[in-house]
């Protein structure tokens, strides 16, 4: 039975029952910022299980069925070295919120393991283990179910309760007792204990199902004893490993030999030349597993990057590609077999076929780089690795040196000294870490302290007033009464001329910053003074500050003031909707892969990062640009309504990345588009344009990296439109004037001139290597060590390409060393004859750099740095002859 089809009959069964199918969440976890990646199957469920009403499509569903796709790095190390351990894998769930427990998820449970009509196992294959303590459970397997008792085990909490060790060691938050089912593959497999799962040798019990019966909120201290308190109500968690239940359905004896592993592996092992055996099988392995964890989590948005979920999947791809590289795969591969992961999976997780070629192109671009880095690292981990005694550990200022120098990550470092029988120092690598942080994090906590004071303050105005009141949708100006005025870690009960206070007022009209829109600045005045507004924020609570300087008057607390926002907020609001506009656009001119990744919208541009692997061609932009202005031209209506968050879901609304949503939201909506079907509507609580044609003209300023995978633009809206395109055409009229041309003919006229100086660049380079050669005839002297004749040349003056060609001069004049330098760059170039006696320019020059300072490196023949001492080197040289 294919693994589609297993996935099927899983969601099929369950919606018999009385359960809504609910398509995948993504691996982004929405409002959840304790998890980098969906873990599991329950995790965008939380809320339901601690009580809220599970509303979907505007109707309560107390039973809800999913396939989730799900990312785990924990134990990544395991990953290819056994037949369990993968990253990305797929949970198949039924859930119950107070609904249904412990009788209908075991009885259920059994129906779809064992019936004929779904998964036909063998049901004296199949052996369960609950909660040492729940003897409801064992009883209804026992008597209702009718498992003989040598086929029930009890376990401890490590085993059998929900997170495992919960009781003892946290976390705190739903929790309960769980009951596993096992299948016995029988004696091939290996050797089974009397008592059954968990206790035998090998891999002859597989765990397919686990029913966590979510009963408690465990709460406490961690580590210690915790309490556990009865939820609000019962409810289920069921996970079902769909690739362990395909490897027993297919006959295979791990989910690597199933339908949706085994395509890459021998994809694989073609392009390797490497069958699918012995050690190299663990490599086959790990790219099978790491490539469908990057293709899933690039198809839902994630890029690469340093920090975060991105550093994840950069590690998982550095992890695959170091692997490749063990199978001889020297050149970019993954990107390769992105399609046939789309393939596999693209049915029910549309996201990978959609974005397949976006996916691709990033996958192909960080192997690029990345197989670089490898190349130098690995040779320097090697040459440090060499100099070690068996047993020695790596010091930990090398191996930070090779993170910080040639970005090799400190994993790979690990993994691959421990395959040579080295350790790494860790902790040294973790302290020189440490330092090159240290400032930045103590600034940090100063903020965080100062923060911390005034929070309470906050919290407890909150508790007694509630948010702040916004009114800025409709109004520029409104009367508020002063709530609090707060100065550091200090709360205020009046401030006077020249001070800076944050003020919170019980309603204003300011926007706090948010979604990208800078806070509004304006005005508030009362009838003895007035203050000037900075910028707006707002906590978590909803409490507006506003950062504001006394000019005149004494501000107290409890005066009523108005609350003025400076007109500039109407040229913010064009940069806004016209973002949004860009946003649609860029959707379809570049494809729906393209998501937000950053914003700023200011009075006088806006700022749009975005998903996209690759420059934006000239006439890409013009069309993204073009797209925009005919949306302003056709001065459509800018609309906005709450909704269910669900509901503005299924109406296909954008969710911008990073953004926090409550149950219901605001949705922007632009009434018509310039192309059939091309609308703009998103989640967001900005302020907006009534109409487009408000914004008045649209022109894109520039278009550049931010990172791997992420690209930005930088524009301009409504009047700064205008001033911006003014400004251009008076420098070009300026800079032809300049030129003595008319503007039409500028474009040739600066051609030539740019042809004219590439000639007098060749003829001084040309004099340049004359003078060089006239220099070297005048004063070198080549000396002996060993056998070799070397020669060290310091000239004045002189570029890289005239020192590479000094040194190519000196070794046809006999020198089989030569080192030329000049202001601290230099260069190393050896003869053949240097070569055939063992020695190689990278090693060479980094052992004089060692010796004179510096830092630099090559291979073969050539090598070449920068800050070596020229005395020094010159003294070293010889030394490090043989």
């Amino acid at each position: 039975m294919r693994t589609a089809e297993i996935r099927e009959k899983y969601l099929a069964f369950f919606e018999e029952k009385g359960h809504l199918r609910l398509p995948s969440f993504s691996l982004v976890p929405e409002n959840d910022p304790s998890l980098l990646f969906t873990s599991a199957g329950m995790a965008p469920l939380k809320p339901y299980f601690l009580g809220a009403r599970p509303l979907f499509g505007g109707r309560e569903w107390r039973r809800v069925v999913t396939c989730q796709e799900c990312l785990r790095v924990g134990d990544i190390e395991n990953v290819g070295r056994t037949g369990r351990h993968n990253t990305y894998f797929e949970m198949l769930g039924n859930f119950s919120f107070g609904d249904y427990f412990k009788k209908e998820a075991i009885l259920w449970a059994w129906e779809f393991l064992t019936s004929p009509q779904w998964l036909g196992l063998d049901p004296g294959r199949l052996w369960v283990t609950v909660y040492e303590d729940d003897d409801e459970a064992y009883a209804l397997w026992r008597d209702l179910v009718g498992v003989p008792e040598e086929r029930i085990g009890r376990f401890g909490e490590d085993e059998n309760y929900w997170p495992g060790g919960a009781i003892t060691h946290g976390p705190n938050g739903p929790s309960g007792p769980c009951s596993e089912i096992f299948y016995d593959r029988g004696p091939a497999f290996g050797t089974p204990d009397e008592t059954g799962p968990n206790t035998g040798s090998g891999d002859r019990f597989v765990e397919i199902w686990n029913l966590v019966f979510t009963q408690y909120d465990r709460q406490g201290p961690i580590p210690g004893p915790g309490i556990l308190k009865p939820l609000p109500q019962k409810n289920i968690d069921t996970g079902m490993g769909l690739y362990r239940v395909a490897a027993i359905l297919q006959g295979v004896e791990d989910f690597y030999r199933t339908d949706t592993f085994y395509p890459l592996i021998e994809r694989v092992a073609l392009l390797s030349g490497k069958p699918y055996e012995g050690k190299a099988s663990v490599s086959h392995r790990v790219i099978a597993d790491h490539i469908r964890a990057v293709v899933a989590a690039l198809a839902d948005g994630v890029v690469f990057a340093n920090t975060g979920r991105g550093y994840v999947v950069r590690r998982l791809l550095r992890r695959a590609l170091r692997h490749g590289y063990l199978l001889g795969l020297q050149e970019p591969f993954l990107h390769r077999l992105a399609p046939l992961v789309a393939e596999a999976l693209g049915d029910f997780y549309p996201e990978m076929r959609e974005n397949l070629p976006a996916v691709e192109r990033q996958i192909g671009l960080e192997e690029e780089r990345f197989l670089e880095t490898l190349e130098g690292g690995l040779r320097r981990l090697d040459a440090l690795l060499s100099g070690l005694k068996p047993g020695e550990v790596l010091p930990g200022q090398e191996a930070f040196r090779l993170y910080d120098t040639y970005g090799f990550p400190l994993d790979l470092t690990v993994e691959i000294a421990a395959e040579r029988g080295f350790g790494v120092d860790t902790e040294g690598f973790e302290r020189a870490m440490e330092a090159q942080q240290e400032r930045s994090r103590a600034a940090m906590a100063f903020e965080r302290e100062i923060f911390k004071r005034s929070a309470q303050v906050l919290e407890e105005l909150y508790a007694e007033r509630g948010a702040t009141e916004f009114l800025g949708y409709g109004a520029l100006e409104a009367e508020g009464t002063v709530l609090a005025l707060l100065a550091g870690d200090q709360s205020l009960s009046e401030a006077g001329p020249g001070t800076e206070a944050q003020v919170v007022l019980d309603r204003t009209p300011f926007y706090a910053e948010g979604g990208g829109q800078i806070g509004d600045f304006g005005f508030l005045e009362w009838p003895s003074g007035r203050a000037r507004v900075e910028t707006t924020q707002k906590t978590e609570q909803g409490l507006f500050l506003h950062r504001a300087r006394v000019e005149e008057g004494i501000l107290r607390v409890g005066e009523r003031v108005r609350a003025v926002v400076d007109p500039a907020r109407r040229d913010t609001e064009r940069h806004h909707t016209a973002t949004h506009l860009l946003h649609a656009a860029l959707r379809a001119v570049l494809g729906p892969h393209v998501r937000q990744a950053g914003s700023l919208v200011a009075p006088d541009r806006l700022r749009f990062d975005f998903t996209h692997p690759e420059a934006l061609t000239p006439e890409e932009l013009e069309r993204i640009e073009l797209l925009v202005n005919r949306w302003i031209l056709a001065d459509f209506p800018v609309t906005w309504r709450y909704m269910p968050l669900e509901e503005a879901r299924r109406e296909g609304a954008m969710a911008l990345f990073g953004e926090k949503y409550g149950e219901v939201v605001r949705v922007v909506r632009v009434e018509g588009g310039p192309l059939p079907g091309l609308e703009s509507k998103e989640l967001c609580g900005g302020t907006h344009v009534r109409r487009t044609g408000e914004i008045g003209a649209f022109l894109i300023q520039k278009e550049e990296a931010v990172s791997a995978g992420v690209r930005r633009l930088e524009a301009v809206a409504g009047e700064w439109a205008i001033r911006f395109a003014r400004g251009s055409l008076n420098r070009l009229k300026a800079l032809a004037e300049r030129l003595s041309v008319g503007e039409a003919a500028l474009e040739e006229r600066l051609e030539k001139l740019l042809q004219e100086l590439r000639a007098r660049e060749k003829e001084v380079e040309s004099l340049k290597a004359r003078l060089v050669q006239a220099e070297l005839k005048g004063e070198v002297a080549l000396l002996e060590k060993g056998g070799l004749r070397y020669g060290v040349v310091e000239l004045s003056g002189v570029d890289p390409a005239a020192l590479r060609q000094a040194a190519d001069d000196l070794v046809q004049r006999g020198a089989d060393v030569a080192l030329v330098t000049s202001g601290g760059q230099a260069v190393l170039k050896l003869s053949p004859r240097a070569q055939e006696g063992g020695l190689e320019a990278g090693a060479l020059f980094r052992a004089l750099a060692a010796r004179s300072g510096g830092r630099g490196g090559g291979k073969g023949a050539l090598a070449q740095g920068a800050g070596l001492d020229p005395e020094r080197a010159r003294k070293a040289l010889p030394e490090l002859l043989p």
